[in-house]
């Protein structure tokens, strides 16, 4: 309704009109959050298909290309993700022979390092290697990255169903399918299946 506008009605122009521009604001701003997603979305899947690893995976490896040895405690902070988010990684990158470990005896924790086929995928995505919605923020200048935290900081302030342990998720996790999901697009399911295999 016109009257719960936050802001106050121009009073050279009909409710009405005021409350039609609101709403396609709003649809604007819905379809800017939908390019967003989308964006992040296909650059996993250019991922996936292109080096066989997920976007977060790949942003580890980022990381690690730019400050070799790091510890998993550090890799967390780097992607501001939980120390067990980044513990798996480290082991799912490990598995595919992508990061190696070397423990010193004076260290607490072991230092990871790419391998040679790691350091490889790394250096082939030096621009996007921590996704697209990072490197768009590092594009924009100061003031406007701060307008775009402050507006998003009220935005998932009224945000329903909000989880503030997702601000501690990989995207690639956030974006990626439910098993719900999978079983009411079951043609999606198999050609994500074709991809893997």
């Amino acid at each position: 309704m016109p009257n719960r506008l936050s802001n106050p009605l121009d009073s050279n122009e009909d409710a009405a009109v005021t409350w039609a521009r609101r709403k396609e604001t709003i649809r604007g701003a819905l379809k800017l959050f939908r390019v967003m997603l989308d964006a992040a979305k296909r650059h996993t899947d250019w991922v996936e298909a292109r080096h066989g690893v997920g976007g977060a995976q790949l942003w580890a490896l980022w990381e690690l290309r730019q400050t070799p040895g790091m510890r998993a405690v550090d890799l967390a902070k780097s992607m501001a993700v939980h120390r067990q988010t980044a513990d798996l990684l480290l082991r799912e990158l490990h598995e595919k022979r992508l990061v190696k470990t070397e423990i010193a005896n004076d260290a607490a924790s072991p230092a990871h390092f790419l391998t040679f086929d790691g350091q490889r995928i790394a250096d082939a995505s030096p621009e996007y290697g921590q996704g697209v919605l990072k490197a768009a923020l590092e594009h924009l200048p100061d003031v406007a990255l701060e307008q775009v935290v402050q507006s998003m900081r009220a935005l998932t302030e009224n945000l329903p169903f909000r989880e503030d342990r997702a601000a501690l998720k990989p995207l690639a996790d956030i974006l990626r399918p439910t098993e719900r999901e999978r079983l009411r697009h079951p043609t999606t399911s198999a050609r994500q299946n074709i991809q893997e295999n």
